[in-house]
């Protein structure tokens, strides 16, 4: 399963490849992608959907960047314990 965000911040999941105007974060299986983004990403308003923390309250394109960057990697170190610990 593919990781993905938008330059909004929201994060979506897909079987082969991110979307066009998507950002491809990561490749898991399904449930420690899952585990992991929930682990580490914050939920919007509705409940529902999933955001890069920083992204929807940055002031600007480097400041978004930045916290993708972040968030790139706590999803890494997510998925990394997350596998440790199945095995």
């Amino acid at each position: 399963m593919i990781i993905y965000a938008y330059r909004s911040g929201e994060i979506g999941f897909a079987l082969r490849k991110a979307p066009a105007g998507a950002i491809a974060l990561r490749k898991a299986p399904h449930s420690v992608a899952e585990k992991a983004v929930h682990g580490c990403a914050r939920l919007a308003y509705d409940n529902q959907t999933w955001l890069v923390p920083g992204i929807p309250e940055s002031r600007g394109e480097d400041e978004a960047y930045q916290a993708l960057c972040d968030f790139g990697q706590r999803l890494n170190d997510r998925i990394h314990a997350l596998r440790s610990a199945a095995a």
